[in-house]
C-alpha cells in the first residue's frame, strides 16, 4: 500500500520471507518499547495487541493509535488495513491477485478432489499438528487439499490453532500428503530426523507413496508476505 513503516516488532526479522523488506525499519520490541517508539515520531501506531487497553492508552500519548486484530483471517486483515489507510481499492486488488495466483498454483499441482494434507510441526521435542491457520491458510484453500477428519473435529471445530500430539496418534491425523515443518535449531532438527526414520512413520501411507515434504518452521505463519511467497514455494516443495 506504499506506506512508510518506521518501526515494528521484528521478532521474525530473520525469516526468509521478510528479511529483504526491513531496510529502514527500527525494531521497537515486543509489545513495543515506549521510548523507542517515541524517538521515531510516528504519525500513527497500529497496536496488534488490540485487547491491551493500558498499552493502547500509553501508545496514544505518542501518536494516534488504532487497535488492530492481527488474528483476523488474512483477507479481513487486508481489508481492515485498506479501511484504516483509505486504500480499499488497493486492498481488494491485493486479494484478487492472491486468489488468481493461488488458483493457478492449484491448477498446476492438480490435487484430486478429497485429497487430504496434514501439517506436522516439530518444536524441540514437542510434535504438533496444525489446523487451518498458518500454512493451513494456503493448503486448505477452496481448490487445495481437503482437511483430514481428525483435524476438523479435534482442532478446527474446537476453535484451536493446533494440538500437541504423541507420536502414536500420528496415523489418526495423517492425510494423503504430509508437510513437516521443523524449527531451525539442533534439538528440533534431531527430533525431526528421528521421527522421519521411525518405524511408525514409515507405516503411514503418505510416506510409502513419497508424499512427504519438509520445510522450515518459519513458514508456519499466515503473515501476508509469507502467504504471497508460499504460492511460489509450495510447488517447489512438492517438486512441481
Amino acid at each position: 500500500m506504499d506506506l512508510q513503516v518506521v518501526g515494528a516488532n521484528l521478532v521474525h526479522a530473520s525469516e526468509s520471507y521478510i528479511v529483504d523488506r526491513l531496510e529502514g525499519i527500527e525494531d521497537v520490541g515486543n509489545p513495543g518499547d515506549l521510548e523507542a517508539i517515541t524517538a521515531l515520531q510516528p504519525d500513527l501506531i497500529l497496536n496488534g495487541y488490540n485487547q491491551d487497553a493500558d498499552r493502547n492508552a500509553a501508545f496514544s500519548k505518542i501518536a494516534p493509535t488504532i487497535p488492530f486484530n492481527s488474528a483476523l483471517p488474512f483477507t479481513e486483515r487486508v481489508r481492515e488495513l485498506g479501511n484504516i489507510f483509505g486504500k480499499q481499492d488497493e486492498a481488494e486488488q491485493w486479494i484478487s491477485r492472491f486468489d488468481t495466483k493461488a488458483e493457478a498454483m492449484w491448477d498446476k499441482l492438480n490435487v484430486a478432489e478429497g485429497e487430504t494434507a496434514t501439517i506436522f510441526l516439530q518444536l524441540g521435542k514437542q510434535l504438533y499438528v496444525m489446523g487451518n491457520r498458518s500454512l493451513g491458510v494456503v493448503l486448505y484453500q477452496e481448490h487445495g487439499f481437503a482437511i483430514p477428519p481428525a483435524i476438523q473435529q479435534n482442532i478446527i471445530d474446537k476453535d484451536q490453532t493446533f494440538v500437541q500430539l504423541s507420536e502414536e496418534l500420528m496415523p489418526d491425523y495423517a492425510g494423503d500428503h504430509l508437510f513437516v515443518l521443523t524449527l531451525d535449531n539442533d534439538e528440533s532438527r534431531a527430533e525431526s530426523e528421528r521421527l522421519l526414520q521411525s518405524t511408525l512413520w514409515k507405516t503411514l501411507p503418505a510416506v510409502q507413496q513419497g508424499h512427504v515434504y519438509t520445510a522450515s518452521a518459519e513458514w508456519n505463519t499466515d503473515n501476508l508476505l509469507a502467504l504471497e511467497q508460499l504460492l511460489d514455494e509450495l510447488p517447489k516443495w512438492m517438486n512441481q
